[in-house]
């Protein structure tokens, strides 16, 4: 299979705003045109690496596209990950894609992250409890989708401001968060790491998700920020700032009452008592 379709993605983007309904809330909103799957099916699974290759090495360059001839995007992590697939559902579509990078067994870079700090003298485990910590990568939404869904929503029948368009802009980002924290309480997982761009940590922090910084920003195909969030607390802190899409991720509250069976101490937060 090669890249994404582009006729089919064209279809998604002319019905993505058809059935504009503005009193719905935003937690509804996304019900409707959002929802995100655990690829564990060989045609999903596909359909994320297809996504992959169209974000990561025709849309960002981020990748070599010749060494991925097939025109999906796979690496060495892919065998101890867990992927989750967005679809757009007025046509089913696959537009975005996430995936949770699992701890190997041993004691050398059992996640990817190490790689990065063990130059600076960082051990990730003097932060997080590895045994219940994922990586979060490949967190990725097309580009076509993204800017014709912006517009589609400023020039729709019921036309939004800019403030408002925006949040419903964020929906399928805040699907994908959903997703990889359903898939985190499944598998009794309290920290998130990651290797980020500073523009994609910015963009998370707007909607009340925060990551902290472990060390200097790394060139790793560009310019990126080692990360990591203690899942309780990126929950209370978005329902403080952002309860609109704290109700969206936590599907309504239910997955943050899941959360907090599961929650102790950090172990950041244990070091400093």
């Amino acid at each position: 299979m090669g890249a994404i379709n582009k006729v089919l993605l064209e279809q998604v983007l002319e019905s993505s705003t058809q059935t504009w309904q503005p009193q719905l809330s935003l937690l509804a909103r996304h019900n409707v045109y959002f929802h995100t799957r655990l690829a564990d099916h060989p045609s999903i699974v596909e359909a994320a690496h297809q996504l992959r290759y169209q974000v990561y090495c025709v849309e960002r360059k981020f990748e070599n596209a010749d060494q991925h001839s097939s025109g999906l995007e796979i690496d060495q992590y892919d065998g101890h990950s867990i992927q989750g697939v967005l679809y757009h559902r007025p046509t089913e579509r696959p537009i975005g894609t996430v995936r949770m990078i699992l701890p190997t067994d041993g004691t050398h870079d059992r996640l990817p992250i190490e790689q990065f700090l063990r130059g600076n003298g960082i051990h990730i485990s003097d932060i997080v409890d590895i045994d219940r910590s994922v990586e979060v990568s490949r967190f990725a939404i097309s580009k076509e989708f993204r800017r014709r869904w912006t517009d589609d929503l400023m020039i729709s029948s019921h036309p939004l401001s800019p403030q408002d368009a925006a949040r419903q802009a964020n929906l399928a980002f805040l699907s994908l968060v959903q997703f990889f924290l359903r898939q985190s309480i499944e598998r009794r997982v309290l920290y998130w790491t990651a290797v980020m761009e500073p523009m994609l940590l910015r963009m998370l922090d707007r909607m009340g998700m925060h990551f902290r910084p472990i060390g200097p920003v790394v060139n790793h195909h560009g310019l990126r920020q080692p990360s990591w969030s203690y899942i309780p607390t990126v929950l209370e802190e978005m329902k403080f700032e952002h309860r609109d899409y704290w109700e969206v991720v936590t599907n309504g509250g239910e997955l943050s009452e899941k959360m907090a069976l599961l929650a102790p101490t950090p172990i950041a937060m244990r070091a400093r008592a």
